[in-house]
């Protein structure tokens, strides 16, 4: 009995044979309830679930207005028949009922689907102070539930998927008709129809198979935990790609400089959002960069500190017997550990562990001897304004191009650091997300695009779809504009 689609066992007319090939298929689990059951004028059938994923009390409810049916096989839909022991044996998998009958060559799966998930809750990692509080949960159906809740639209094309060999996820693809490009759709729907994986956990696996390059340290799909961000980038013409078990959706394509926007920047005042959006732009350069230049400066180019600082900071680093660099990696690095435990540690405790421990690992590092207050400095200022960054993975890569940036301003200066930011610019340009430019609209140049994304438009100014992700409908809105 293979897992093949032209190798399946058929179901048979014989109630007893399916039960036993049921049973064979799923490894005779002891999990599995067999009940039979009579419903009207004689008909008969063999109920079939999973004692622990199923709603015992929903499923009689079905049964019982089964049984005052005069037809029962009239009342379900084609698409609840299953003809194959392997389906069958995935519809229980998934927490369905399977109603086994005498004589018939199919069986009829019913949702009875009964485990207990999280409630609607607001999101952790991308909390806001003004706009919507819900946020996606592990369940397929809520999360389906909370887009079409925030965008009543006929036009919303949804398309289940299943993934995976030995157990079958379930996932979701969103677009919008007449939008969304139907090149850029056919292109996902062909990448998860090839993913290889024997089950889809999180949806990473799905990331990681279609992202267009694997080797990449940069994230070449968004995910997010907020419906109003989904229903964003629906209307700009992107796809949504909602993954059973996970909080996180997925939205693709996605270009570099959308990581430094938030859903909350269109809640505020466009002045408010605009002035938010700048600073994380100049706090992910700080992040990046700041270390680097402060070891270019104290290593190769003292002439340009005036000299009352130069003064302070060579009298800070005189005990201290390790070079600019060897500091910075140091601080670094216990940087990231206090933050990866803060992270690690149960919530009421991580946030204060690792304050904490930032100040107390400072001052003993200081009176040591180790390294010099104003590293301290660097590094604090480093990592507040890293902090300052949405939660996407961009946020780890900022924090990861710090050592590279800090390695070359050690070897050449400022050479160093502008040899690393050319050689940057100059990968990401050759990056593409399902063959959208990553560097867009700044590469290739689109003023008007790029002004969007630089800063916040007024809504009223805001009348076009960015072309970058090539939706068929570039307007947002007919009427005269004013």
């Amino acid at each position: 009995m293979g897992n093949n689609s032209n190798n399946k066992t058929k179901l048979t007319s014989n109630v007893c044979d399916n039960k036993r090939l049921l049973k064979e298929y799923m490894q005779a689990t002891d999990d599995l309830v067999m009940v039979h059951s009579t419903f009207s004028q004689g008909q008969s059938a063999t109920v079939c679930y999973l004692n622990e994923m199923t709603d015992t009390r929903k499923l009689d409810l079905m049964l019982i207005r089964y049984k005052e049916d005069e037809n029962l096989l009239t009342y379900f839909r084609m698409d609840e028949k299953v003809y194959t022991i392997e389906d069958a044996a995935d519809s229980l998998a998934a927490g369905l009922s399977v109603l086994l009958f005498d004589e018939k060559e199919y069986a009829i799966s019913i949702n009875t689907l009964g485990i207990q998930l999280r409630s609607v809750d607001e999101p952790v990692t991308e909390a806001v102070v003004k706009g919507p509080r819900s946020g996606f949960t592990e369940s397929l159906t809520n999360n389906l539930a909370l887009v079409r809740y925030h965008f009543p639209s006929p036009i919303l094309k949804v398309e289940y998927r299943k993934v995976g060999h030995l157990s079958k996820t379930n996932l979701i693809i969103l677009s919008v008709g007449g939008i969304t490009n139907p090149e850029i759709l056919k292109e996902v729907h062909l990448r998860i129809s090839e993913i290889p994986a024997d089950t889809i956990l999180e949806g990473n696996y799905v990331e990681e198979w279609i992202t267009d390059n694997r080797g990449t340290l940069f994230p070449l799909i968004e995910s997010t935990e907020r419906p109003d961000r989904v229903i964003g980038a629906l209307l700009d013409g992107r796809i949504a790609v909602i993954v059973q078990g996970t909080p996180f959706v997925m939205l693709l394509p996605f270009v570099f400089l959308q990581a430094f926007q938030v859903s909350e920047d269109y809640a505020w005042n466009y002045y408010i959002g605009s002035v938010m959006r700048l600073i994380r732009f100049f706090s992910a350069m700080i992040g990046m960069l700041l270390p680097a230049f402060y070891v270019a400066t104290v290593t190769f180019h003292h002439e340009l500190v005036p000299t009352t600082l130069l003064q302070s900071i060579a009298s800070a680093k005189e005990p201290v017997p390790f070079p600019a660099v060897v500091e910075s990696f140091m601080m670094m690095i216990a940087f990231e550990i206090m933050r990866e435990a803060g992270i690690r540690m149960p919530k009421q405790v991580g946030q204060a562990v690792s304050i904490v421990g930032a100040l107390i690992l400072g001052q003993a590092a200081v009176a040591a001897g180790i390294v010099s207050p104003i590293m301290v400095i660097v590094a604090a200022l480093t990592g507040i304004c890293t902090f300052t960054l949405p939660p996407t993975a961009i946020n780890y890569v900022i924090r990861m191009l710090q050592f590279g940036m800090t390695l070359l301003a050690s070897l050449l200066g400022y050479v160093g650091v502008m040899v690393g930011i050319i050689m940057l610019l100059t990968y990401l340009a050759s990056l593409r997300s399902f063959g959208i430019p990553y560097l867009g609209p700044a590469s290739p140049f689109k003023f008007e695009e790029l002004t969007d994304i630089i800063v916040r438009r007024p809504h009223s100014m805001n009348n076009k779809r960015p072309g970058l992700f090539r939706s068929i409908q570039n307007r947002r809105f007919s009427g005269k504009q004013r």
